[in-house]
């Protein structure tokens, strides 16, 4: 009598060199997809585009108000430097650059709420001595002059309320096509960890703790709104994030988790809405903000023809951006990204694309060395 074959059934091991098969061509599909993009990203020239960051908020030399920006530029091929900025000098807190006396190409006003130090001249969000300069008039004049003979500029979060002065912020706002209404939010996962010159607008001693929302009012655009302060606990929750929907041209859109503060502005005639923010509120909650006259669904990203304001402290990490020296890595980066980053390639990257697209063709275009 024979004996029994050996190894797998037939069947069994054409089905196991199949998938060996399929996952081979994939793997190299995918190496050989690397090195084309790659190539192609290295291929492409260069631009040398002068750009204008300005930004207040260093507490340290991570540059964490402007971090992304470096490696977003690296992916549109603009060199950019980290430390060529003009703000605040981290440490020793002197003025950090010179503000230009020529129109530069491109315009990022990335924070002007300056930086706190405590009592060891240390940075401390709780901290009660504020350093940093702030954008007067003759500048904001600049930046209108600027961007009406053709710079693009990116703004965001803040630019048009206090520290700014009045009528600087009324010139930005003109700028960017917003009005703010002075109100701030910001969710918080400890109440007990708002900071002392917001607590001490409401209740002493401050109620509130655990999760909730903060809306808190001032001066804006050389306006008094006054200040008023609205506190939702879990209570008036409908969850803990709030959300953005939507994005600029070239971004899919979609529907992202932002943290921080956001602003509430209003879109002036004429221009485009490309996202809005939704708070998590309920019922009770949306009551709650109607009293002081604040929606739960407003502006986030206001575009007009070479403009971009973002009503968000969207500048404030550095982006997780591992695949930026690869044509389409913004792309495919998006969606293998967790849902803590998707902000960054719905919305921040596409935008400064968007804005480097209308950066005036006269920029250097230099062959890649890379």
């Amino acid at each position: 009598m024979s004996a029994a074959p050996s190894g797998p059934p037939p069947l069994v091991a054409r089905l196991v060199m199949y998938l060996t098969q399929t996952i081979g061509v994939s793997l190299a599909s995918i190496v050989v997809m690397t090195m084309l993009t790659s190539a192609w990203w290295r291929l492409t020239p260069h631009r040398e585009v002068d750009i204008l960051v300005y930004d207040q908020n260093v507490p340290n030399e991570t540059y964490g108000q402007h971090g992304a920006l470096a490696q977003i530029f690296e992916y549109h091929r603009v060199p950019y430097a980290l430390d060529d900025y003009v703000g605040l000098t981290p440490g020793t807190w002197e003025p950090h650059g010179e503000w230009p006396e020529q129109q530069p190409d491109l315009i990022v006003l990335a924070d002007v709420t300056g930086v706190y130090l405590d009592e060891n001249n240390e940075p401390d969000e709780f901290g009660g001595r504020p350093v940093g300069e702030v954008i007067w008039p003759s500048q904001a004049e600049d930046i209108q002059r600027w961007v009406a003979a053709g710079t693009p500029a990116y703004g965001e979060f803040s630019m048009v309320v206090e520290p700014t002065p009045g009528r600087a912020g009324a010139i930005l706002e003109d700028v960017f096509g917003v009005s703010s209404t002075g109100w701030r939010i910001r969710m918080f996962d400890d109440l007990t960890l708002v900071s002392p010159g917001i607590r001490n607008l409401g209740a002493y001693p401050w109620p509130y703790t655990g999760r909730g929302l903060v809306a808190v009012s001032g001066p804006a655009g050389g306006r008094n709104q006054g200040r008023n302060l609205v506190v939702l606990t879990e209570e008036q929750l409908d969850g803990f994030e709030i959300r953005i929907i939507g994005g600029p041209p070239g971004s899919p859109g979609g529907n992202a988790r932002f943290d921080g503060w956001v602003e509430v502005v209003q879109p002036d005639p004429g221009t485009e809405l490309d996202a809005v923010f939704e708070l998590p509120v309920n019922a009770d909650g949306a009551k709650m903000l109607a009293r002081m006259g604040l929606p739960t669904r407003f502006a986030a990203l206001v575009r007009t023809d070479r403009t971009l304001y973002f009503a968000g402290d969207g500048l404030r990490d550095e982006t997780p951006f591992r695949l930026r020296k690869l044509k389409g890595g913004a792309t495919f980066t998006r969606l293998v990204t967790g849902d803590e980053f998707q902000f960054l390639y719905q919305v921040l990257e596409p935008s400064f694309g968007w804005l480097l697209d209308r950066v005036p063709e006269s920029t250097d275009q230099v062959a890649s060395t890379d």
